[in-house]
């Protein structure tokens, strides 16, 4: 049943990828980098624009669900593809229980209800499996409740352009732009699944470049926001209490915006079991009752990720994070190899898989320098 066009696939691209990680890393960059923080979100805008491409490409090429590991498999092979499929299957998961359990400290910044990210799972999945027109209605409702809100945060405060005068510390703007990119991470998602769209091939790459150029735009007029108060901040509680204050709309559109990305990658998600069983690489006796879509949606597929979504969303966050971001940064590497490898694409989109596997494995390599110096 396909229902969803380009205007879903760049909500889908905004929701998946905007969660609760701007709100803490923009403040906190700027704790790290002072005024030349700025610097870095621009190179995030541009460092951005070069990883979606690969992936852009990536999704002209498949039409059936499963989204980047059905390309990895083609040009490498079943038993890489595999590997792939696991690996990024596994971040997505570890990823969003992560943002599941962020959702859970902001909702208790006003209550004490330990359980709510359990409670935010199960609605969300029963929204989902009432079908994929369902899906779609609140994808855009989600996204534009992501887009105002920001922009309401943006514009009711004060730029300060003095801070394109700040000196440039090379270091910083780094370190800046490694953090920064942990909140435009998630194109994945989006490419999962691919049988929901009217059009996958066209829709798909569109949607990704269109939401991430939206989502770096916005990123960036947000840090400007947090660069001109010239607050300090130490610790996460002063940055979201910073941030929400006394103003509990702000409050309540945080955790819309945080349950959009939730409930997008949720939807995504259902889709890997359906994809691996009908490529019989999933768990042989549990394969045939995840081939079926019901309504548009793979319902026990999304039920198995709620499941394990909602388990390991009980453990801290940063763990989850790390875990997560550090096996979608291999995933993507692999993507950009598989893109660089393939006999038939053009000499540009060669080029650009290149930079963006030298990129991510830069990314990857200043992570294990901070792992190994104890940050």
């Amino acid at each position: 049943m396909k229902y969803l066009t380009l205007k879903d696939a760049v909500f889908l691209t905004i929701t998946s990828i905007i969660g609760g990680g701007i709100f803490v890393l923009s403040p906190l960059t700027y704790l790290i980098a002072g005024k030349c923080a700025i610097y870095g979100w621009i190179l995030v805008l541009m460092i951005s624009m070069v990883l979606v491409l690969p992936f852009a490409y990536a999704t002209t090429k498949i039409t059936k669900s499963g989204g980047p590991y059905k390309y990895v498999m083609r040009i490498f092979g079943k038993k890489v593809g595999t590997i792939f499929a696991y690996t990024l299957w596994f971040a997505g998961v570890t990823a969003i229980s992560a943002v599941v359990s962020f959702f859970s400290i902001i909702f208790n910044i006003y209550f004490n209800f330990e359980y709510v990210g359990i409670v935010l799972v199960i609605f969300l999945t029963l929204l989902i499996i009432n079908g994929v027109k369902v899906v779609g209605n609140f994808l855009r409702i989600f996204g534009t409740l992501t887009v105002i809100t920001l922009l309401f945060i943006i514009f009711s405060n004060k730029f300060d352009l003095s801070v394109f005068d700040a000196k440039v510390n090379l270091f910083k703007v780094l370190v800046t732009s490694y953090f920064g990119l942990w909140t435009m991470t998630g194109w994945e998602g989006i490419s999962i699944p691919s049988e929901a769209f009217k059009n996958p091939e066209r829709d798909i790459g569109y949607g990704l470049i269109i939401g991430t150029f939206i989502i770096g735009i916005l990123y960036l007029l947000y840090t400007l926001v947090v660069i001109s108060s010239n607050i300090t901040y130490s610790e996460l509680g002063d940055v979201i209490g910073a941030l929400i204050g006394n103003n509990s709309l702000i409050w309540v559109c945080i955790l819309l915006i945080i349950g959009g990305c939730v409930f997008s990658w949720l939807f995504s998600l259902g889709w890997m079991p359906y994809a691996l069983s009908h490529d019989k690489i999933f768990i042989p006796k549990f394969s045939d009752a995840f081939v079926k879509l019901r309504k548009g949606i793979p319902t026990n597929g999304v039920l198995l990720n709620s499941f394990i979504i909602a388990t390991l969303s009980i453990y801290p966050s940063k763990t989850l994070v790390d875990l997560g971001m550090f096996l979608t940064l291999i995933s993507y590497f692999v993507l950009y190899l598989s893109v660089f490898k393939e006999k038939v694409s053009a000499f540009k989109i060669k080029f650009v898989s290149l930079l963006a596997a030298v990129i991510t494995l830069l990314i990857i390599a200043f992570r294990v320098y901070l792992l190994f110096n104890g940050k």
